[in-house]
């Protein structure tokens, strides 16, 4: 297979390999942990309900519908969708969560390296306050990303992403773990029984406040928060801020490698880049 006629991507910036580049210098690595720097939803009660913003067309409804449903077999948490979500070309290009929620978007983004993206911010705590998910129809129109087990599986590997999970896996030659948490071609479209275990680890505890939207509110609205002021769905994104990059670099190691923006109100937004070799 050429590198042409194979989707890939990574966690937070994900990274489409395009015709004319060089093999991924990726080492091995299955990940007996994989969640995300333990980034989690705080929350005051097991299980949660997480509102999740569907912002898609209606050609992505189903498999947004499944992956819910997927990831909502793990006992400590449910995905409950919203299928309301505005879908003008402005919201999806931004693809903006309300506080205490997450988004989920689709539109031709371009071709500008990812074929998906899932983003968190953190307050304080290092709790997620908010996530999104961007899928680039851009792509998906190419004959070889255009299938439903390719969108099924980047549906379902980003809102991983998006409640605090990382890859089990990068390298698409090793055995498929069976987990779309996992790179591998074909792709696989659901969860295995260790996202749900990593779930299950990483949502073990309870916190002194919720960091989710609590009532429900649906697309944009402010819902129910209990914070404390200046924690959790009290840490807002300043009205009107415009998203202004990556931030700094924390640090590379071979391909991989991770950035932070911190605003001014100290919410801090995290996004992993896998990069193609050469760059």
């Amino acid at each position: 297979m050429t590198l042409s006629q194979r989707c890939l991507w990574g966690t937070g910036m994900k990274k489409l390999i395009l015709a004319g580049c060089a093999t991924l210098l990726f080492s091995v690595t299955v990940y007996a942990s994989h969640t995300w720097n333990d980034y989690h939803w705080a929350r005051t009660k097991s299980p949660f309900d997480l509102i999740l913003v569907n912002s898609t067309t209606s050609d992505w409804d189903g498999y947004v519908g499944q992956a819910v449903a997927d990831w909502n077999a793990s006992d400590k948490l449910n995905f409950v969708e919203d299928p309301n979500g505005a879908t003008s070309n402005q919201v999806r290009r931004k693809c903006n969560a309300s506080t205490g929620q997450v988004r989920i978007c689709n539109l031709a983004y371009g071709q500008n390296g990812w074929l998906g993206i899932a983003g968190i911010s953190l307050d304080a705590n290092g709790h997620i306050v908010r996530g999104y998910t961007k899928l680039n129809d851009t792509y998906f129109a190419w004959d070889y990303c255009n299938t439903g087990a390719w969108k099924q599986s980047v549906t379902c590997q980003e809102l991983g992403h998006d409640i605090g999970l990382d890859h089990q896996d990068v390298d698409f030659n090793n055995t498929s773990l069976q987990s779309c948490m996992d790179y591998q071609d074909p792709p696989w479209p659901s969860p295995n029984a260790h996202d749900y275990q990593q779930l299950s680890d990483i949502y073990a505890h309870l916190d002194s406040y919720d960091s989710y939207d609590t009532g429900g509110a649906g697309d944009g609205g402010g819902g129910v928060c209990n914070a404390p002021p200046g924690k959790g769905c009290n840490k807002a994104r300043p009205q009107g801020q415009a998203d202004i990059g990556w931030g700094m670099s924390l640090g590379r190691r071979g391909q991989q490698e991770t950035f932070m923006r911190v605003d001014p109100d100290g919410t801090r937004h995290m996004t992993f880049v896998t990069w193609v070799a050469g760059h």
